[in-house]
């Protein structure tokens, strides 16, 4: 695992060996392509420059947005409820509709929403529509636009659809207690011929679910050692590994990092073949940013918190800052199984040295996947 330390003692090169070794050992496994014709040279050769993607043309954001004469209704029960982030790791959640995060919400510019909230939690909460401008009496942020809606109480969201883009909603009131209570909320263009026709479109939400109780010995003792302060720990010997990492990198290794619930091996592969155009929707609700980085490709960075870029830009890794939706697409010219991940190493380990958290695969077809995500 790569530690702070290292990169001071090691230099650039030494540190991203390192954590090159880590990313070869999640990855070991992954096998190529059952039967396919090799590709020409020139094929191969597309990889070498970004004048694909430079080809492409940006999204077209509305000039204006009309009712479209539709109406989209949906039910957020936010309750209790059990999630397993990995396999046999169960921990006890706020959800909505029993998942963390909840369902993602899919509606077209100008349709009318209707958004029905049923609040089981123990405490009043409200849900804030993050990033789209609607009504003042509708936005959710808690005492300041609405009464908050109490236990065992109901209240009806209505507002208009914005420009296609990719926003989020969340718990605006207990935020730290119900910090779960969140979700995804993607909205397309009323027409077409505005945006690239994308052959997949895969939203990822970043989020972090804490270990479950089974794990808080070990946790103790994990943070304890990071403070140089063993003697707090409950129980000092539960520490794994306790000379890996500084103190804030143990604070980010007692929980499980997740795409879209869950942490790697766990997470769902980007299933792609060669030639497709493919569009990748995040957004962060964590309080941390995450410098989101793709093994293989060049690719662009086209809208930014629900709002096209007139010029994207091209890159490999990404900041997706706290409360920020970033949208980026690329071409799927380099057939292989290749990592996407946080590069924050801490976001990519649990203390076992082993890979984990904000990491999952872009996997061809035809190519296997590692064996760590083979289950």
């Amino acid at each position: 695992m790569l530690k702070r330390r290292d990169v001071l003692r090691l230099g650039a090169t030494g540190a991203f060996g390192l954590a090159l070794t880590n990313v070869g050992k999640a990855m070991a496994g992954a096998t190529g392509p059952n039967a396919s014709s090799p590709p020409t040279a020139d094929a191969e050769l597309d990889r070498l420059t970004t004048a694909g993607l430079r080809a492409l043309p940006p999204l077209q954001p509305a000039d204006s947005v009309s009712r479209s004469g539709q109406t989209k209704r949906f039910t957020l029960a936010l309750a209790a409820a059990t999630v397993e982030p990995l396999p046999k790791h169960r921990v006890p959640v706020h959800a909505v509709n029993g998942a963390s995060p909840g369902p993602i919400l899919r509606a077209s510019e100008g349709d009318e929403l209707e958004i029905t909230v049923v609040n089981r939690l123990p405490k009043a909460t409200s849900i804030h529509w993050h990033g789209i401008p609607i009504p003042f009496t509708m936005d959710g942020s808690g005492s300041f636009s609405q009464q908050a809606i109490r236990p065992d109480e109901t209240f009806v969201y209505r507002f208009v659809a914005p420009q296609a883009g990719t926003y989020m909603y969340h718990s605006h009131l207990h935020e730290l207690e119900f910090a779960s209570v969140s979700g995804m909320f993607i909205v397309d263009p009323q027409v077409d011929g505005r945006e690239p026709r994308y052959a997949s479109d895969i939203p990822i939400f970043i989020g972090s679910i804490p270990w479950e109780k089974a794990r808080t010995a070990e946790a103790q003792a994990i943070l304890a050692d990071g403070m140089l302060m063993t003697d707090m720990a409950a129980k000092p010997g539960a520490d794994p590994l306790p000379g890996i990492g500084d103190s804030m990198d143990r604070m980010d290794m007692v929980e499980y990092w997740c795409f879209n619930g869950k942490t790697f091996p766990a997470t769902q592969p980007i299933a792609v073949r060669s030639g497709d155009l493919v569009r990748v929707r995040f957004g962060n609700l964590t309080n941390m940013a995450h410098p989101i980085h793709l093994h293989g490709h060049w690719f662009r960075v086209i809208a930014q918190d629900g709002s096209p870029l007139d010029r994207p830009q091209i890159m490999n890794t990404v900041p997706v800052q706290p409360g920020q939706t970033i949208d980026i697409d690329f071409l799927a010219n380099n057939p292989g199984v290749w990592p996407l991940h946080c590069h924050i190493i801490a976001h990519m380990v649990d203390n076992h040295d082993v890979m984990s958290g904000l990491m999952t695969v872009v996997q061809y077809d035809g190519f296997g996947l590692p064996a760590m995500m083979q289950g």
